[in-house]
């Protein structure tokens, strides 16, 4: 029996069963203004998060409690996501078998290139090659200052802990970036 996801829309008092168009290799953004999601949003826009989706039900995502894992984190939690979707042909199999060999990988707290660990977007950067295994998807020079040009209290305490320099200019990735690639059309919220 294949499961589906299904988005209750509540309309005056009539209720409206939807499937989600959640497919294997689509991506989903989230928004969160607390804690490290509020930091990630007052530095880079939006979204403070990205998760792989595997089928119409499982993801694979990189969060700071179980680092890289797989699951049913986001089905019936009322966590409100945006589904996006690559505008250009890919190997779905690839990407979602890429996903998975990262699975078990300590998120990155340090939110470096090639250390061993991952954090979500970087996940996202790692798993979409084209078929010569270049990147699809564009690292940047992170900021991590706000609006205002200052950098946010929460980014100075993390890093100090860390006992490292807050890595402004290396080269990342951010949910928000991602989102604005012309790679990826935005399917449906839910």
């Amino acid at each position: 029996m294949k499961r589906l996801l299904i988005i209750i829309l509540l309309i005056g008092n009539t209720v409206f069963a939807q499937p989600l168009a959640l497919r294997p290799g689509d991506l989903l953004f989230f928004r969160d203004s607390e804690g490290m999601g509020g930091a990630v949003q007052e530095s880079t826009g939006e979204y403070t998060h990205v998760a792989i989706a595997i089928d119409s039900v499982w993801t694979i995502d990189a969060t700071p409690v179980d680092g890289v894992a797989l699951g049913l984190r986001y089905q019936g939690t009322g966590v409100k996501a945006d589904i996006y979707r690559l505008t250009i042909p890919f190997d779905t199999a690839a990407v979602v078998a890429r996903a998975k060999s990262f699975i078990g990988q300590p998120y990155d707290n340090a939110f470096l290139p090639d250390n061993g660990a991952m954090y979500c977007s970087e996940l996202v950067y790692e798993c979409y090659l084209d078929s010569a295994g270049n990147h699809l998807f564009e690292a940047k020079p992170m900021n991590w200052r706000n609006k205002e040009g200052k950098m946010p209290k929460y980014w100075k305490r993390h890093f100090k802990k860390l006992k490292m320099p807050i890595p402004e200019g290396v080269p990342g990735t951010n949910p928000t970036d991602l989102s604005r690639s012309a790679l990826l059309k935005f399917i449906q919220s839910y």
